[in-house]
């Protein structure tokens, strides 16, 4: 197989003693000056409309586009108004789901939301997000796994299998690809080479437990064209975290990794499984503090699922949780205590309100054998993305995937 990996893999000991960390204080990503975000936030507006009169072509085509916009950021948003702004390595990013702007993928990710609601170009793909899985390896035992009876089995995906992938989805206009796995620093320098070799207008991520992502690793992936990081981080407390990742090194790895990242110039997310152990107004708001401290730009809320390690297990939060965390979500993008702290991006409180966009609507998930799934979550399989080399048909799976849906969430109307 054409692939580099970490062949001596170190599994972690949970019984190891912890050293102790010192978590250090970055500078923000999110703007603090007032004066700044207007200027950020008309800078969107104007590259927006430029935009729109480049696809429209005409005055009343273009308003016709305002219009469904409209209606479209009023089902997401409700009456709410996107305030926040991140500045990172010359670009500006107001949403985790949204390339940054200026960039190629930030034009090609207006351009499918504008062409879904008024068609402009030939084709009607409206796929914007992948969540790729290219490793079954990884050091870790976490709690949550949603690959786990998958884990550290016999590896499929090659190099030249992701780079395929990767080429078919940008075909169809994909703005952003997510690698993930197992632990996807294991093949760090596959991700290296498959980026460098891919053509503009994707914004490139990897979701990583902080394993092997040391400072020239967060140098290299920058350099290859990446554009951010997502780190597991899922608790405050050291020791929590590291139990729930079953390593006593987790905690201090999810940190470095964030700060070799900020020196890099990489986006910075930090991912959190709010267990319903966790989800108390105490501890989300010491999480956000330590994002802040840590200067993150987003942080990723994701409920248990039922699936993978947490498969037959009782684990969904209660109705009080879930309003808890639209609470902390509101709170902390829209309330005047919080601009400058890190952007919360909850899908599940648009989900309960517009419905699910995967499924290949907006995204899907490719597992570590290649086959398409609605989401992380929503796992089960209809076609494959190796279609090359199995002589079927993407678009074929994508139709089949759309049909099936997401499975807790009725499909987004929109």
């Amino acid at each position: 197989m054409e692939a580099t990996l970490i062949t001596d893999l170190p599994f972690l000991d949970a019984a190891a003693t912890e050293a102790p960390v010192v978590t250090p204080t970055l500078p923000p990503a999110v703007i603090a000056s007032r004066l700044q975000r207007a200027w950020a936030t008309a800078l969107f507006y104007l590259t927006d409309a430029r935009l729109l009169w480049r696809f429209m072509r005409s005055g009343a085509r273009m308003q016709l586009a305002k219009t469904h916009i409209e209606e479209l950021k009023h089902a997401y948003y409700g009456a709410l108004q996107v305030k926040k702004v991140a500045h990172v390595d010359g670009r500006y990013f107001r949403e985790y789901f949204a390339p940054g702007m200026p960039s190629p993928a930030y034009d090609t990710y207006i351009a499918s939301t504008v062409n879904r609601l008024v068609p402009f170009r030939g084709d009607a793909d409206t796929l914007n997000l992948v969540f790729l899985a290219i490793t079954k390896k990884c050091p870790l035992a976490c709690e949550h796994c949603f690959e786990w009876d998958a884990l550290n089995q016999k590896e499929v995906l090659s190099r030249a299998d992701i780079q395929d992938m990767v080429a078919q989805f940008q075909a169809r206009h994909v703005t952003q690809i997510f690698f993930s796995g197992g632990e996807p620093m294991l093949r760090v320098n596959d991700l290296v080479a498959v980026v460098e070799a891919a053509r503009p207008g994707t914004d490139f991520w990897v979701f990583t437990s902080g394993f092997n992502f040391t400072r020239d690793n967060a140098q290299r992936l920058k350099r290859a064209g990446f554009t951010g990081v997502s780190i597991s981080l899922d608790h405050h407390e050291p020791a929590q975290h590291n139990a729930f990742r079953g390593s006593p090194d987790a905690y201090a790895n999810a940190v470095q990794a964030a700060a070799h990242a900020h020196a890099a110039g990489l986006v910075v997310n930090l991912s959190l499984c709010v267990t319903q152990d966790f989800t108390t107004p105490a501890n989300l708001l010491a999480y956000a503090a330590l994002a802040r401290q840590l200067g993150v730009t987003f942080i990723q809320i994701l409920e248990p699922r039922a699936v993978g390690h947490y498969a037959g297990q009782a684990v969904d939060l209660s109705h009080a949780q879930v309003a808890l965390l639209e609470e902390f979500y509101l709170e902390m993008n829209y309330g005047p205590d919080y601009l400058d702290w890190p952007m919360v991006h909850y899908y599940g409180y648009h989900q309960r309100r517009m419905g699910c966009g995967g499924a290949a609507d907006r995204f899907l998930y490719v597992d570590t054998d290649g086959d398409l799934h609605a989401c992380p979550f929503c796992q089960k399989k209809s076609g494959s993305a190796l279609c090359s080399s199995k002589g079927g048909s993407l678009d074929a799976a994508l139709a089949s995937l759309k049909t099936r849906g997401c499975h807790p969430f009725a499909q987004a109307s929109m």
